[in-house]
């Protein structure tokens, strides 16, 4: 998140009071309602919880709002995830606290990741995404400039021939025009999508045979929530270090030109069918920092 620091001082200052400062707890459960969460506030700090502009920050808290009534007490037992740079989204191993919050007279509760490492100071061109698991939430980033850059994708080291789960990777989103001619990002209607499948944990191609029961693009649009789409995928095939891999390419995904995309990859295959939850996040905007300085409150919570 990118604010000015007045900016966030007004939100959290001024207009939220937390009721209490601490987890919820003690209070019998409600019927459970399951949350419709949004990432609604990622706070920059110094990483001992002084504000810091995003890239002089060292950690980030996250706050995930519902986005419809739920439960003033009840914990929904979210996941956070991250992705670093174009590395695929994995989940945190951070517990996330319940807090119910008051903003303009308004009680509802949410949930609360605190120190996550997102080092931008160190490491100043570094670009960190976050999500509430696969297609649970809306995708935020944190980075100074957090376009995604991938000139050099990663190239296969040998092919494996057994699969077990199965790592998506975006390697290439090219822009261009009705005609097929390449565009600026800016003024692209369309866009292609190439995706590499690499046995999870690896950098080893599924085999050149190798066959999905069903590969789907997953498309965020700005701060909305992930769609998976009906895109078809066409197989195609690369060289490199002389030896042939497979290849999945999306084309002619429209996209409104100017707009902010954030790109991501489903992969069904197994009996029965299983989706792998391993996927690269691809940032496709002219400008594609997150910006929701005045996030939409939710319902009051239902005691």
């Amino acid at each position: 998140m990118r604010c000015p620091r007045l900016l966030f001082a007004a939100l959290l200052a001024l207009l939220v009071v937390f009721l209490p400062v601490g987890p919820v707890a003690g209070a019998p459960l409600a019927t459970h309602i399951p949350w419709d969460p949004r990432i609604s506030i990622v706070w920059p700090h110094d990483g001992q919880g002084n504000p810091t502009p995003v890239e002089r920050s060292r950690a980030v808290n996250v706050s995930v709002w519902p986005a419809n009534q739920v439960s003033c007490t009840e914990d929904p037992g979210l996941g956070l995830s991250m992705a670093k740079n174009n590395e695929l989204l994995q989940s945190l191993p951070i517990r996330g606290q319940l807090i119910l919050r008051s903003v303009a007279g308004r009680t509802f509760p949410t949930y609360e990741f605190n120190n996550i490492p997102a080092d931008l100071l160190a490491e100043p061109t570094a670009q960190f995404r976050f999500a509430v698991g696969l297609l649970g939430s809306n995708i935020w980033v944190h980075a100074a400039d957090p376009r995604t850059f991938l000139p050099h994708p990663v190239v296969p080291t040998s092919i494996e021939p057994r699969v077990g789960s199965i790592d998506a990777r975006i390697q290439i989103v090219w822009p261009h025009d009705e005609r097929g001619n390449f565009a600026p990002v800016e003024r692209a209607p369309l866009v292609n999508v190439a995706v590499d499948l690499f046995v999870h944990g690896t950098l080893k191609s599924v085999p050149l045979e190798f066959r999905p029961g069903r590969i789907q693009l997953i498309v965020a649009e700005g701060n909305g929530r992930p769609v998976l789409t009906d895109y078809p995928a066409v197989k195609t095939g690369y060289i490199a270090n002389r030896q042939m891999f497979p290849r999945w390419v999306f084309n002619d995904v429209p996209v409104r030109p100017g707009g902010q995309y954030h790109f991501l990859v489903a992969v069904f295959f197994g009996r029965p069918a299983f989706m792998s939850p391993y996927t690269t996040v691809w940032t496709h905007a002219p400008d594609a920092r997150t910006f929701l300085p005045q996030p939409e409150l939710p319902p009051p919570c239902l005691p």
